[in-house]
């Protein structure tokens, strides 16, 4: 029988490290699922957001937010967030985005893993120079930074700058892995967000093939990222409320398990890793 929370202590204080809220919904959707923390991964414009905040009241999740994400001009990210350019740009958005509220930077550090062309990920992303600039104007607001990337290039990157977690993190590799746990940057594979794209109408064989190995491949390095002492989370990289959010979380779980991890892992991961994550314990 595949992992799910059914497998987890009854109240067990789960946290999801990366989804996309849209609409008090969703919230409803976390808290129905046993979710007692979350942090939002990006709307663009701090869209809803505010009113979100003020509507959350007892017994919902603990909510940790973004705003809007920073992308570059051209590349992947406006979707959830706002294309910026320069260093005075940059230091402008980050002072921005802490007034508006943000209790964490998000930056798109690359692109995505394509499904038309399989095996490439699009353009999009930073330099080192300008992530370490994200990461230190974050840093003189008290905010850490969550980065999205893919591909070792842009993960080393990340993880050079200073980064407080990687997200998605698709094409890992041992060599990037390590660095990682030397410098105790979280990861959050969001394996189940690639599948879900594969079953989306439209994708090709190829496509759905390569996605199938790709997810093995992940769940392999998940379990080798846990042996050398990676800080790991879960994250759905569920859109709410338009998602089967139980049924997502119960996925990404499994993943876990197929990395060969045992449930006291799993747990620790999906409890105490996020809730560190999350700056919550």
């Amino acid at each position: 029988m595949p992992f799910s929370r059914k497998d987890l202590p009854p109240q067990a204080p789960l946290v999801d490290a990366h989804v996309h809220l849209r609409d008090r919904k969703g919230i409803n959707d976390l808290a129905s699922a046993g979710i007692a923390a979350a942090r939002d991964a990006g709307t663009r414009e701090n869209a809803g957001q505010d009113q979100l905040r003020r509507q959350r009241g007892p017994g919902d999740p603990i909510l940790v937010w973004s705003g809007w994400a920073l992308c570059k001009p051209g590349g992947y990210g406006s979707r959830i967030g706002l294309p910026v350019d320069g260093v005075d740009a940059i230091r402008r958005e980050v002072r921005r985005l802490k007034a508006a509220g943000a209790d964490i930077i998000k930056v798109i550090a690359s692109g995505i893993v394509s499904l038309k062309h399989p095996g490439v990920i699009t353009a999009g992303g930073f330099t080192g120079n300008e992530l370490t600039l994200i990461v230190g104007e974050a840093a003189e607001q008290g905010l850490g930074v969550m980065a999205h990337a893919n591909g070792e290039d842009a993960i080393l990157a990340c993880v050079h700058a200073g980064v407080r977690s990687l997200e998605h993190g698709f094409f890992m590799t041992r060599q990037a892995a390590d660095v990682m746990a030397d410098r105790g940057t979280f990861w959050v594979p969001t394996v189940g967000a690639l599948a879900r794209a594969a079953q989306a109408e439209g994708v090709s064989q190829e496509a759905k093939d390569f996605v199938s190995h790709r997810v093995k491949e992940q769940v392999a390095m998940i379990g080798y990222a846990r042996s050398i002492g990676v800080p790991l989370a879960v994250g759905t990289d569920c859109v709410l409320p338009d998602q089967n959010y139980a049924a997502a979380y119960d996925a990404e779980l499994e993943y876990y398990a197929q990395a060969e991890l045992s449930g006291d892992a799993v747990r620790d991961i999906a409890c105490q890793g996020g809730a560190k994550l999350l700056g919550l314990v």
